[in-house]
Formats: C-alpha cells, structure tokens, sequence
C-alpha cells in the first residue's frame, strides 16, 4: 500500500488483535494509526470520533471495510464503520482494489509467503463524493467500484 499511495499523510485503521503482532504492533501505536477493539462499543465510537477528525485535519484514513480477509480472495460484506465516518467528515473516499494478495499472503499467514512482485497490484478507482449519499448508498457506490477494478475469481458470488 505504502508503494502506492505513498508513504505521508495516512493512517491506516487496524484491529486491535494486531496487538500481539510484535514489530508490526509497535508501528501501528509509533504512527497513530488508530486500533479498534471490535468486541467493544466503546472503543468503535472512540475510533468513529479520532477518524472524524483525522479526516478533518486532512489526514487520509486506509480502512478495510470487509473487516478481514476472505480465504478465498472474493470480496465478503462490507462494515459501516469506513462509510460512517466518511459521511459525518463529509470526505470523499478513494476506493482501492488490491488484485492477488490472497496469493501471496494466505489468511493462516502472518506476513507473505511469496514476493508480491507480479502477482499483486493495487487499483486506484475514481473517488466517490460523501457528500448528498447516504451511509448505505456511499457504502453501495464504494464496493461496486472495487468490486469493478478486480477479476472475476475475486468478484463475490451471485447471491441465489
């Protein structure tokens, strides 16, 4: 991600169960990303509150609304939490597509098994104006973007 969309001016919104990962955990806290217990209401809101006004100072925020990987690479159902705090700071949200990453790094893998390079790419899409959407038709236009800069053994399955 860093490769791509630089390396100033974000922070990525990470689960708090990262925290037993030993280097990893220890830039997440250096860099004021922000972590999310997501077993407890409390510190969802404080999350909501912090990335609110992260967004109104500028600062970008990196989320994964699927909230964790699928095993499979097909995108699964989308959070709110993104979408909500997008909409109350009125910031437009830039979807990314990332192509491969199941590949490279399974979800039983705690860091990559293979080197990204050729089998991984991130899609920039077209960002998306908060601003006249609702929570749930910014959540809808967001993953329909995604969904539409990634192959077809990564697009969900139609629903029967």
């Amino acid at each position: 991600m860093g490769a791509t969309i630089g390396w100033r001016n974000y922070k990525f919104v990470a689960k708090k169960e990262l925290e037993k990962v030993p280097i990893l955990s220890s830039g997440i806290k250096v860099a004021l990303n922000l972590m999310v217990d997501r077993k407890d209401k409390r510190s969802g809101l404080k999350t909501l509150r912090t990335g609110i006004d992260y967004m109104k100072d500028g600062i970008h925020l990196c989320t994964f609304p699927e909230g964790t990987r699928s095993v499979s690479g097909r995108v699964k159902d989308f959070k709110n939490g993104a979408f909500k705090m997008a909409h109350k700071a009125g910031a437009p949200v830039i979807p990314l597509s990332i192509v491969g990453a199941h590949k490279v790094q399974p979800t039983n893998w705690m860091f990559p098994c293979a080197p990204s390079y050729r089998r991984c790419k991130v899609v920039i899409n077209k960002p998306i104006e908060s601003v006249g959407l609702s929570e749930t038709e910014l959540a809808e236009k967001v993953k329909q973007s995604m969904i539409d800069g990634l192959p077809d053994d990564q697009k969900p399955l139609e629903k029967e």
